[in-house]
């Protein structure tokens, strides 16, 4: 789960060492993810990952949405769709492997505006590892990997690298996600640094608000000068309402290749198992 349940579903314990299966597993998984062509989009996700994680054997769903209310409409390259009047879904299927291992899915799909035209984005696959026993300080790694449409990238092999990082108070939540997204089809197989940082605090009882900033510093051997930059920042909200998490936010860009203002929604702790059950119903 990528966003904080202001009561975190994962029962906290003792800090301690990480467990060499936990590990071991994580290794595993890690490197059949990297033999699988698995599509991914771009547009699918505006996100910090923290401390969140699915129970062992919890099966979940998280519904994402972003919109362009006013965004880049020039194309950077033939064929690309630019991202202003973009509506994306995205359904976020989540499953925990351990204590520690959440497997993801992600679906997404997106609505030109303009044209009225209705896409379907492809998928990818995300695995997270993560460690919040002590939630003062948490860490973890979430990998994903898949196809990107042309109509996203020039690339259409994708993959990101997202180490998570945090603190947690109960009051205040600081968590920070220094990522690396690679073009594993491209003539350069330099990363490029794509860090996330969120700021909440709680103001009343289950209502965090603070801001997120989002950056887009170029590659790693040769960052973009000033302007060339992407530097966005939202102020952004977390309700958690029972089981369910509602995370709000509107965003602002601050230079040339950002988005100028851009909605986002994320509608998280959806018991997906359970839609298919009749007798809930």
């Amino acid at each position: 789960m990528p966003f904080l349940a202001v009561k975190p579903r994962h029962t906290f314990r003792q800090a301690k060492t990480i467990k060499p299966i936990a590990l071991a597993k994580f290794i595993s998984l890690s490197a059949l993810l990297a033999s699988i062509s698995i599509p991914a989009s771009a547009y699918d996700e505006i996100q910090v990952y923290d401390m969140s994680i699915n129970k062992p054997g919890q099966s979940a769903l998280e519904m994402h949405s972003n919109y362009a209310i006013k965004g880049r409409r020039q194309a950077e390259y033939s064929g690309e769709l630019p991202p202003d009047g973009l509506l994306a879904f995205t359904a976020e299927f989540s499953y925990g492997w351990s204590d520690q291992i959440e497997l993801g899915l992600y679906v997404p799909m997106s609505i030109d505006t303009h044209s009225s035209n209705t896409m379907l984005d492809d998928a990818k696959v995300r695995l997270k590892w993560l460690n919040a026993d002590n939630p003062e300080f948490f860490y973890g790694l979430n990998t994903e990997i898949g196809l990107v449409p042309k109509r996203y990238s020039k690339q259409p092999l994708g993959m990101e690298i997202r180490p998570i990082l945090g603190h947690y108070t109960g009051d205040w939540l600081i968590a920070f996600n220094p990522s690396l997204e690679l073009d594993l089809t491209g003539r350069s197989q330099m990363p490029v640094l794509s860090p996330g940082l969120k700021i909440t605090h709680q103001f009343i009882d289950n209502v965090h608000v603070g801001i997120e900033h989002y950056a887009d510093f170029g590659q790693l051997n040769r960052f973009s000068s000033g302007n060339s930059q992407g530097h966005s920042t939202y102020l952004v909200s977390d309700l958690s309402l029972g089981n369910y998490r509602l995370h709000l936010g509107i965003g602002h860009g601050w230079t040339a290749p950002s988005d100028e203002w851009i909605l986002k929604c994320i509608v998280g702790g959806i018991p997906f198992t359970e839609l298919f059950n009749p007798n809930r119903w």
